[in-house]
């Protein structure tokens, strides 16, 4: 199967105007790039020189104009370009380049920098390609795709694997109808419609510890969802959904230049949790209290990683490093803590009103700009949230616990969406406990059950 892919590029080289259109052809392992360039002179001229920055894994097959062919050097990355000689104001050179596609896991991917200068840049693609990305670039998806960009333009490109359905493709026999199903509880939270599919690659567990962080149970890259082989349904389900949250993230925090991940991340969590709430399966508390529930005579904790006081002390040190965290860059007690308190400040966000977000993704999305300074990153995510980043915050522990237990049992709600085909309530899983028995009553009961079956064994085997 091929894919056909036109991009049109206008670069500005003083004293040349310059259209260049790329036709790329996707055959068998390798992407042929014909790059028609239009150059464009105010005033008669002989030729033209130009230097065009290309990435060094592109092979030149040819070179020529109107007039033939046309000699060229490479120098640090650049073409050096000089046409034949004719007198005119327009003169177009093709360009014809070649690059091998690149295959992680049967998926098959092509990673291009375009070059351009400082006009517009726009690309546009066929759209049966599932996936396309053009970071820091306005993008229409519509029956073509269509990228703009001033300068250079980064174009990500995946296909391939086993199979594909409404919102996914991958290597694996994955059962798609488990995350499909889910899919719009993301679009319905942040208000967001993503017209890609995401791939998805199961590894086993081994594998999967040394290719990416041992510690996660799941990872988001470049528009594919990693995720471990042999988990529960219920694991599988929710961190697909939480990886695709990531994958939502990435459309509109391209502007975004520093690893800082608070925003990230707390809304994949909190995605997270609501998941498990679907599937009604209990998960610890989040700066709260140990669960506990009794099954027949064993009874079952459910502890909680963070307590009240975790989140007391982080306070009443004046800490403000979450302000600059992401999962990779702590420990285990660093990297835990950054994960609850980041779910923590969005369950706090979206207690009052689900439909939050919707505000913030949306201005999130009118961001133009590549920033670089976590402290300019900070105050615009800041402005937008129109919140101090300190869930629950107080000096008085008593207020931080109800708080805290105030977010840990909220109901989850799904603002209206028209494809919601469950609850728009979710309701805290309710576990019961009664203190019935004391331990000493708990065990006796526990060998006088044990013991009454060995008699009724002894008695029926008697019988026979």
């Amino acid at each position: 199967m091929r894919y056909y892919i036109l991009l049109i590029i206008f670069i500005f080289i003083i004293p040349v105007n310059a259209d260049i259109i790329y036709n790329l052809n996707f055959e068998k392992n390798e992407v042929i790039i014909n790059a028609t360039l239009i150059l464009k002179s105010d005033k008669p001229t002989d030729y033209w020189e130009i230097s065009i920055p290309t990435q060094t894994d592109l092979k030149i097959i040819d070179l020529y104009d109107e007039i033939g062919n046309i000699d060229y050097h490479i120098k640090n990355s650049e073409i050096l370009i000089k046409t034949n000689k004719k007198k005119s104001r327009t003169r177009i050179v093709n360009l014809i380049l070649s690059k091998q596609i690149d295959e992680i896991y049967s998926l098959k991917y092509v990673d291009l920098s375009l070059f351009g200068f400082k006009n517009e840049t726009t690309a546009v693609i066929l759209k049966r390609v599932p996936y396309f990305f053009a970071p820091d670039s306005q993008i229409e998806y519509n029956d073509l795709i269509k990228a703009k960009k001033k300068g250079p333009i980064n174009i990500r490109i995946l296909f391939g694997g086993k199979k594909e359905s409404e919102h996914y493709f991958t290597n694996s026999d994955l059962n798609f109808s488990l995350v499909e199903k889910y899919y719009s509880i993301i679009e319905d939270i942040t208000n967001l419609n993503i017209p890609v599919k995401f791939g998805i690659i199961e590894l086993p567990e081994e594998e999967y510890d040394v290719e990416l962080e041992e510690w996660s149970g799941g990872t988001y890259s470049n528009g594919i969802i990693f995720i471990k082989e042999n988990r529960t349904t219920e694991d599988i389900i929710a961190t697909v959904m939480h990886e695709t949250a990531h994958g939502f993230n990435s459309f509109v925090l391209d502007w975004d230049k520093t690893n800082i991940s608070w925003f990230d991340e707390g809304v994949a969590t909190y995605i997270s949790s609501f998941m498990y709430r679907v599937l009604n399966k209990t998960r610890p508390e989040i700066f709260g209290g140990d669960i506990r529930w009794r099954d027949n005579y064993t009874i079952y904790t459910l502890k909680s990683e963070f307590k009240p006081e975790d989140l007391y002390n982080y306070y009443r040190h004046n800490n403000s490093w979450m302000l600059y965290w992401y999962p990779s860059k702590y420990n285990d007690y660093k990297r835990n803590f950054g994960y609850a308190y980041s779910e923590l400040f969005i369950r706090e966000y979206l207690y009052e009103n689900s439909s939050a977000l919707h505000r913030v993704y949306k201005e999130l999305l009118k961001i133009n700009k590549s920033i670089k300074s976590p402290e300019e990153r900070n105050k615009i995510m800041l402005n937008i949230l129109e919140k101090d980043f300190k869930p629950c915050y107080s000096l008085n522990l008593s207020k931080i616990k109800n708080c805290t237990k105030k977010l840990n049992y909220m109901v989850f709600e799904i603002p209206s969406g028209e494809k919601i085909n469950y609850n728009y309530r979710v309701e805290p899983i309710k576990i019961e406990f009664e203190e019935k028995y004391s331990s000493y009553e708990i065990f006796y009961n526990f060998l006088k059950d044990i013991v009454e079956k060995i008699i009724s064994y002894i008695y029926s085997f008697a019988n026979f």
